[in-house]
């Protein structure tokens, strides 16, 4: 489970990687990669112990192909530099809406853990065969 820096996602009524408009309801995240699209994770503040469970709906922060970390287990590329385009970054691995950021009572950007859930755990159930 990767330890990275949380940054709020903002951008309210803007449209994600996704098509989804950004509201202050919906609990997701943004990751680099776009493979990473309407996954769902765990994230948890290490300071409070709240855990909140989202989907990835918009991808970045700062980098757009970073499966290396991602999915590789890797740190974020954004902590080593420029990103992919060339611009000086502020270090974040995973961006968190709003829902988010207040459920893990987030009180500046800061290190959260994050993995992959199942999708088991998350699937739709079969519709009820009478």
């Amino acid at each position: 489970m990767p330890l990275v820096k949380a940054t709020r996602e903002g951008l309210i009524g803007k449209r994600t990687a996704s098509g989804y408009i950004v509201d202050t309801v919906v609990p997701f995240v943004a990751l680099p990669s776009v493979a990473a699209l309407r996954q769902w994770i765990e994230i948890t503040n290490p300071r409070t112990q709240k855990r909140v469970i989202a989907i990835v709906l918009d991808v970045g922060p700062w980098n757009e192909h970073d499966e290396a970390y991602v999915f590789g287990g890797r740190q974020p590329a954004a902590e080593s530099g420029p990103d992919e385009r060339g611009r000086a970054t502020n270090g974040a691995g995973i961006d968190l809406g709003e829902r988010v950021w207040r459920a893990l009572q987030m009180d500046d950007n800061e290190l959260v853990y994050w993995q992959f859930l199942p999708p088991a755990l998350y699937a739709p159930l079969p519709p009820k065969i009478a």
